[in-house]
């Protein structure tokens, strides 16, 4: 009985208004923190990067995409030539746009092309950034790793769209290596 009296003496000598000051301080200073960790910007993998670079990823547009999540032998493609670009999806339905290598906006993070329409779709606009690198081992023995190459594909309706992000869909490729 006398330790618990002896506790109840300690926690009346304390003084509360400290405590609730500390505490309140700390949830404040924790609250801060968590804000500015959420609203720093992160920079997105560029088309230069090293890390992009060194892991033998295209250092342009070109070349044979597969949708991510799909095997290599699906036809979620995305072929993009010097001056065209064939969706096939998986019905092997092709849509063809056609586009003026000249006319493309280069930036380090993202490529925007505009693209026509073969048929007679509407014009749509697209910006490609680098996405991520995922290293695969290809075999345990070798202990050598083959490093995935995935683009973000994003398509809007104008360029104006895309001058403020307004997007309609996006997609995720692979680097189809051959």
């Amino acid at each position: 009985m006398f330790k618990v009296e002896n506790f109840l003496l300690k926690l009346i000598s304390v003084d509360f208004f400290e405590f609730k000051s500390c505490l309140k301080i700390s949830v404040f200073s924790c609250t801060l923190l968590f804000i500015v960790v959420l609203t720093s910007s992160v920079s997105a993998l560029g088309w230069n990067d090293k890390e992009w670079v060194e892991a033998g990823c295209p250092s342009n547009i070109f070349g044979a995409w597969v949708s991510r999540g799909a095997e290599i032998n699906s036809k979620n493609l995305l072929n993009i030539y010097q001056d065209k670009i064939i969706f096939i999806n998986d019905q092997n339905l092709e849509i063809k746009y056609s586009f003026n290598s000249k006319n493309m906006m280069k930036n380090s993070s993202y490529v925007g092309v505009k693209l026509q329409p073969v048929t007679k779709d509407k014009t749509t606009f697209l910006k490609i950034r680098p996405h991520l690198i995922r290293s695969k081992h290809a075999t345990k023995q070798m202990n050598k790793s083959i490093q995935n190459c995935f683009i973000k594909v994003f398509k809007f309706e104008s360029q104006k769209n895309a001058k403020y992000d307004k997007y309609l869909d996006w997609e995720i490729y692979k680097f189809k290596n051959n």
